[in-house]
């Protein structure tokens, strides 16, 4: 076998961690018997004082053996062997190196300059999409919204699933067939080419238009924290993808009895849902008052719920233990009492 022609098998040597004159050399070594160090520097073209090195090097990698005796031989060990463990060795490296470099790129990462949440970024790779995707989806500490196709499934069940355990509630609209029972709280079918859009507790936005296909060549997205930006596309999923589409199962009262949300309307949802199901509901809110936008703390019990999409008004009423009442808004409110961030919702048997 002619070296000059091997540059493929040059090419993965090299991939898997051996310098140019150690694949040149293993390869020479594989081809023939017991060699010298003569010998392996004349067939493999290398330089008389850099073969030593480099059969050091080999025996290191556990590539080849050699002799005790005088001339010192070399012999190749078997390849599938050899580069299984030579395969073992760099992983057990990229983990090492890895651990290291995420523990100081984080600490980098954490201690930049605070930039501009205005900006609209471009996905244009499918695997930095998904990859976006994913993040949202584990960035999300009380409720995510998720639209998405079936095919998609198989990167987002695990990140679905993560959110779970967390405690997160996931509404997944899907466009098609899908059984995600075990890891929503809320799962709906529309049956359509949709937008596919992740939103983690109304602080980041990630979405795109052709994902319908997975093998899309051109697949692009977009990703912002652009407050105008994630209240419109919020607005899209709860009153387009999520009122206009089919539900399938929702876990409150069965599985789950205590939630927090970011969007009132899914608030709104588990209350009525668990009075239906003859639960006692205790409702907390985190928000600011309308009137002073000061920030405040309400523990009290729903007495009321009101969703319109017609008059775009959704609310829920709430009585205090010292029997006061007050009204509940969500995201922009102003004819309420209270704007809020988060509403906790927690059923009782």
């Amino acid at each position: 076998m002619e070296l000059s022609k091997n540059d493929e098998l040059m090419t993965r040597l090299r991939a898997l961690g051996l310098s140019y004159y150690e694949a040149k050399a293993y390869i020479t070594l594989l081809q023939g018997d017991a060699m010298t160090t003569t010998e392996i520097a004349k067939k493999a073209h290398i330089p008389q004082p850099r073969v030593y090195d480099v059969l050091h090097s080999l025996e290191e990698k556990a590539l080849v053996i050699s002799s005790d005796g005088r001339p010192k031989l070399y012999r190749a060990v078997e390849p599938r062997q050899a580069l299984l463990r030579l395969t073992k060795r760099l992983e057990r490296n990229i983990r090492e190196n890895y651990e290291v470099a995420v523990n100081i790129l984080e600490k980098i990462y954490k201690t930049r300059p605070k930039q501009s949440n205005d900006i609209i970024w471009r996905i244009n790779s499918l695997a930095n999409l998904k990859l976006k995707i994913i993040e949202a989806i584990n960035y999300a500490e009380h409720e995510v919204l998720v639209s998405c196709y079936k095919h998609m499934m198989k990167f987002l069940e695990k990140p679905l699933k993560d959110a779970y355990k967390r405690g997160v509630s996931t509404c997944l609209v899907s466009f098609d067939e899908i059984d995600a029972k075990e890891f929503v709280d809320e799962l709906r079918i529309r049956k359509t080419r949709g937008i596919v859009i992740v939103v983690p507790d109304r602080k980041m936005l990630v979405f795109s238009t052709i994902l319908h296909h997975l093998e899309e060549t051109t697949a692009t997205g977009y990703y912002t924290e652009n407050k105008g930006l994630i209240k419109l596309f919020t607005e899209y999923f709860l009153h387009n993808l999520r009122d206009l589409s089919k539900p399938i199962y929702f876990a409150y009262g069965d599985k789950v009895f205590n939630r927090r949300f970011t969007n009132i309307l899914r608030a709104i949802d588990m209350i009525n849902i668990l009075r239906e199901k003859k639960a006692n509901v205790i409702v907390k809110v985190y928000g600011r008052l309308v009137s002073s936008r000061e920030p405040t703390i309400l523990i009290g019990r729903p007495i009321n719920t009101l969703y319109n999409i017609y008059i775009g008004v959704a609310r829920i009423t709430v009585r205090t233990i010292d029997g006061r009442t007050y009204t509940i808004g969500g995201w922009g409110a102003y004819l309420e009492d209270i704007e809020s961030d988060i509403v906790e919702v927690i059923g009782e048997k």
